[in-house]
């Protein structure tokens, strides 16, 4: 065999292996995990381990799947920036499923079901009645809204109708909550799960908090585990098989 002939030879074998290489590095990459901290559903505990009500569960079909993830503390809205950006393997956990996030990138199935989203609120506020549409209505009432979070389908619409103060701030959710204690605000939204943490916090206690709902607010949101679009099909329907499997 000529020598330029076994040149190429060689070049395109190595070439190949390279390529070959490059592609199982690819899929051994680690995907990053993304959480933010909100009790009970994402937080650290005292031996530095990730859990909660979607924690949990979604560290549990990672594994069941034997895919490969580390975790990473990352502000919600980030998330969705760094995602978007398509450059790494990057997952957000816990998020609802919309057209514009559809477009950005990839959903799991449902990690779980939310209860309907309510108010925590002082005990001196009384809203005159149940209906959420009525008392955004009212301009006196004054609200609190996490930037960055979303609180089912229904609460979206409402608020861009209301003629009440709403104000989106980028406090923790314990934080909010001591400033509608100080009176800053008449309510805040959360999940009944954390509403039922921060209401019989003891750091709360003398804030007098009580939890309101909403009769117009139904559950039944699902969260999801949110994926840029370099995670591959192939890893996507493990991790959704195995969610399937250890869903509560």
């Amino acid at each position: 065999m000529p020598f330029a002939t076994r040149t190429r030879g060689l070049a395109t074998a190595l070439a190949t292996w390279v390529l070959s290489g490059l592609g199982l590095a690819l899929a051994e990459e680690p995907i990053v995990l993304h959480y933010y901290t909100r009790p009970p559903f994402m937080e650290r505990d005292a031996g530095n381990h990730i859990l909660g009500l979607t924690a949990t569960p979604a560290a549990d079909a990672f594994n069941k799947a034997g895919i490969s993830f580390v975790w990473k503390e990352t502000p919600a809205k980030r998330q969705l920036a760094v995602i978007a950006s398509n450059t790494g393997r990057d997952c957000g956990l816990g998020w609802y499923r919309t057209a514009e996030r559809d477009a950005i990138g990839k959903f799991s199935v449902p990690i779980r079901s939310d209860r309907a989203t309510v108010g925590v609120a002082r005990r001196d506020f009384q809203p005159g009645s149940t209906r959420l549409a009525d008392i955004v209505s009212n301009p006196s009432v004054r609200i609190f809204q996490k930037d960055g979070l979303t609180y089912g389908q229904e609460i979206p619409g409402i608020l861009a109708r209301a003629k009440s103060n709403v104000q989106v701030l980028t406090r923790d959710q314990v934080t909010l909550a001591q400033m509608v204690g100080l009176q800053r605000a008449d309510f805040m939204f959360a999940l009944p799960e954390e509403a039922e943490l921060l209401v019989q916090s003891p750091a709360l206690a003398r804030y007098g908090l009580k939890t309101i709902t909403f009769s117009d607010i139904k559950g039944g949101d699902t969260r999801h585990i949110l994926c840029s679009k370099r995670v591959d099909e192939d890893t996507l329907a493990r991790l959704n098989q195995a969610l399937v499997s250890v869903r509560p």
